[in-house]
C-alpha cells in the first residue's frame, strides 16, 4: 500500500514538471554568450523547455557553438535575423551593461517582449528614456532577487519592521561601475520591501584603487536602515545579508539560502526573562543551502533565475504586460543610486 501511494506521488509530481514545460510555447531568442549567461540563465532555459531559436554573438563561430546547447537553435551575428522574424516573440538581453541599452530600444521597436539582465541603464536620466518608449510595459530588468524564494517568505514576516540592516561587501571591481551594477541589488531590495527612501546620510571611502566603501543611513517612511556597501573587502569574504527587526522577533537574510527567525525575550515588569534565566528562544531557520538536492533547493532557484525566467516566459506567452518587473518599478532605485554617484563626485 504505502509502496502504491510513493508510486502514486512521483507520477504525479513527475507529470506536473513535464506538463509545465514550455516546449510548446512561442520561440524566443537570446543575446549573449557571457558567463552569468551560461552559469545561471541557460540551465534555467533548457530546464524549462523554453524554445530558444536563435542566439546570438558578435562573434559568429561563438554563436553557433554556443547554439549547440539548446534543440533547434540557430546560431547567428546579424541582430536583424531577430528583428525581422515574426516568429520571435521576446528576446533575452545579457551583455555587459553599456552595450544592452541599445539592443532593448531595438527589440522593442521591433515590437518584441524584452528580458534584461539588470541594471540595464547607465543613470536616472537613461531610465527615463526607457519608461517613455512606447512599448516599456513590454521590457523586463531582472532584478533576481525580486523573485527569490527568501524574499517571499520575508514579505510574510516584515509588516512591523522598523529598523533593519544590510550588508553587501565583495572584492575589487576594476570592470565596471560598482555603484550601478552591484550595489544595485541590496538598494533596490530594501526599496522593494521598505519602499522610497525620505531622507539619508551617506559616508564614504574611496582607495587608491578605486574600490569603494559606503556606508548609508536611510529613512522610509515606517523603518529606518543602516547599509553597509563595499567593493573594499575580498570576494571570498562575498557577503549578502539583511537583519530586521521588528517588535517580537529578529529576521535575519543570508541570500541566497538562509532564513532565520528569532523570537525577542519576554518581560515582566521591564525585567527580561532571558538575561536572568540565560535561556535560548526557539529558532526558525530554514537553510536551503543544506537541504536535499531537489529543484527548489538549487541555487538557481533560490537566487530567483527560474522564478523571474517563469515570469518572463509565461507572461510572453499569455500576450501581457510585465508589471511586475516594467522600467517604471525601478524609479526610486536608480534615482537614489544617482545621487550617490553624485554625492561621491
Amino acid at each position: 500500500m504505502l509502496k502504491l501511494v510513493i508510486d502514486t506521488y512521483k507520477q504525479w509530481r513527475r507529470m506536473k514538471m513535464l506538463g509545465g514545460l514550455f516546449s510548446d510555447g512561442p520561440s524566443f531568442a537570446f543575446i549573449g554568450v557571457g558567463q552569468h549567461s551560461i552559469d545561471n540563465l541557460y540551465p534555467v532555459i533548457l530546464n524549462m523547455g523554453v524554445r530558444i531559436k536563435y542566439l546570438y554573438s558578435r562573434q559568429l563561430q561563438v554563436a553557433t557553438q554556443a547554439a549547440r546547447l539548446f534543440p533547434g537553435c540557430t546560431g547567428i551575428s546579424e541582430l536583424s535575423v531577430i528583428l525581422n522574424d515574426p516568429a520571435i516573440r521576446g528576446v533575452f538581453i545579457c551583455l555587459k551593461n553599456e552595450h544592452q541599452l541599445p539592443l532593448v530600444k531595438a527589440c522593442l521597436d521591433a515590437d518584441k517582449y524584452v528580458f534584461v539582465e539588470k541594471p540595464a541603464v547607465s543613470s536616472y536620466a537613461v531610465l527615463q528614456q526607457l519608461m517613455a518608449h512606447p512599448h516599456a510595459d513590454k521590457c523586463m530588468i531582472a532584478f533576481n532577487k525580486r523573485f527569490s524564494p527568501l524574499n517571499r517568505h520575508l514579505k510574510k514576516n516584515i509588516a512591523n519592521t522598523y529598523s533593519y540592516q544590510a550588508r553587501y561587501i565583495t572584492g575589487a571591481y576594476p570592470e565596471g561601475d560598482a555603484i550601478m551594477e552591484l550595489f544595485c541589488h541590496p538598494i533596490n531590495n530594501v526599496l522593494a520591501f521598505f519602499g522610497p527612501v525620505e531622507q539619508y546620510t551617506l559616508l564614504h571611502h574611496s582607495d587608491a584603487n578605486g574600490s569603494l566603501h559606503l556606508q548609508l543611513l536611510v529613512k522610509h517612511r515606517q523603518a529606518t536602515g543602516m547599509l553597509e556597501l563595499s567593493t573594499c573587502y575580498s570576494w571570498s569574504l562575498f557577503t549578502d545579508t539583511l537583519q530586521c527587526l521588528t517588535p517580537r522577533n529578529v529576521i535575519e537574510i543570508t541570500y541566497p539560502g538562509s532564513f532565520r527567525i528569532t523570537p525577542l525575550g519576554r518581560q515582566f515588569a521591564g525585567v527580561p526573562f532571558d538575561k536572568i534565566y540565560n535561556s535560548r528562544r526557539q529558532l526558525s531557520e530554514s537553510n536551503y543551502t543544506t537541504a536535499t538536492p531537489v529543484a527548489g533547493n538549487n541555487p538557481i532557484v533560490q537566487y530567483g533565475y527560474r522564478d523571474e525566467i517563469h515570469y518572463f516566459v509565461t507572461q510572453v506567452q499569455q500576450g501581457k504586460m510585465l508589471h511586475r518587473a516594467a522600467p517604471g518599478t525601478f524609479r526610486d532605485t536608480f534615482r537614489l543610486l544617482d545621487e550617490l554617484k553624485q554625492a561621491m563626485g
